[in-house]
C-alpha cells in the first residue's frame, strides 16, 4: 500500500520548480545583458571624450605655437600662407595678416594649406592669425592719459589667434586667444 501512494503523489507533482529555475535564469541572462550593453556605451563614451581632449590638446598646441611666432618674429606678418577666403580681407597684398570680416568665419570656413598654418606640418594643427588693431596705446599709459609720451613702448598691435585641433577619428576643436604684441619701432 505504500508504494501505491508514492506512486500517487508522483503523478501529482506538475513541475513547478523547472518553470520557477527557468524564469530565474532568464532574469539572470537579462541582467547580463543589460550590464554588457551598458558596459559597452561607457567604453565608448570614454572614447569619445577622449578623442575630445586629443583635439582639444592639438588646437591649444596651435595656438601656442602662433603666440610663439609672435613673441619671437622680428616681423610685423605671419609666415605665408595667411591668406584668407570665406569673406576675409589681407591688411596687405604681402603681409597676410587677416582683418575679421566676419566673427564665425574661422569656425565654419575651410582649413588648408592655403587658409591657416599647419604646425610643424602637422594637419591636425593648424592656426589663423588676425589682425584686430594696430597701434593702440596702452591704457595706464603717460601718452594715453594725455600727458608727455614716455621714453617706453607704450603701444601694441592686437591679434586674434585662432587654433584648431583635430584627431584622427573626427574631432574638431577650436581655441581662440588675443594676443597683443608691443609695436613700437
Amino acid at each position: 500500500m505504500r508504494t501505491q501512494l508514492v506512486y500517487r503523489k508522483a503523478g501529482q507533482q506538475r513541475g513547478a520548480t523547472l518553470v520557477i529555475a527557468l524564469l530565474i535564469l532568464v532574469l539572470i541572462m537579462m541582467i547580463g545583458i543589460t550590464a554588457v550593453s551598458t558596459s559597452n556605451t561607457q567604453y565608448k563614451l570614454a572614447g569619445n571624450l577622449q578623442f575630445e581632449d586629443g583635439a582639444m590638446n592639438n588646437a591649444e598646441a596651435a595656438v601656442a605655437a602662433a603666440e610663439n611666432w609672435l613673441m619671437t618674429s622680428t616681423s610685423a606678418v605671419p609666415p605665408v600662407p595667411h591668406y584668407l577666403d570665406a569673406g576675409f580681407t589681407t591688411v596687405g597684398a604681402t603681409t597676410g595678416l587677416l582683418t575679421i570680416a566676419s566673427n564665425s568665419a574661422p569656425l565654419t570656413m575651410t582649413w588648408s594649406d592655403s587658409t591657416s598654418i599647419s604646425v610643424g606640418g602637422n594637419s591636425a594643427q593648424r592656426y589663423i592669425i588676425q589682425l584686430l588693431s594696430t597701434n593702440n596705446l596702452l591704457t595706464g599709459s603717460s601718452a594715453a592719459v594725455g600727458r608727455q609720451a614716455a621714453a617706453v613702448c607704450n603701444k601694441v598691435n592686437t591679434y586674434l589667434i585662432t587654433g584648431r585641433g583635430v584627431t584622427n577619428r573626427g574631432a574638431t576643436k577650436f581655441v581662440q586667444s588675443y594676443y597683443s604684441v608691443l609695436s613700437c619701432t
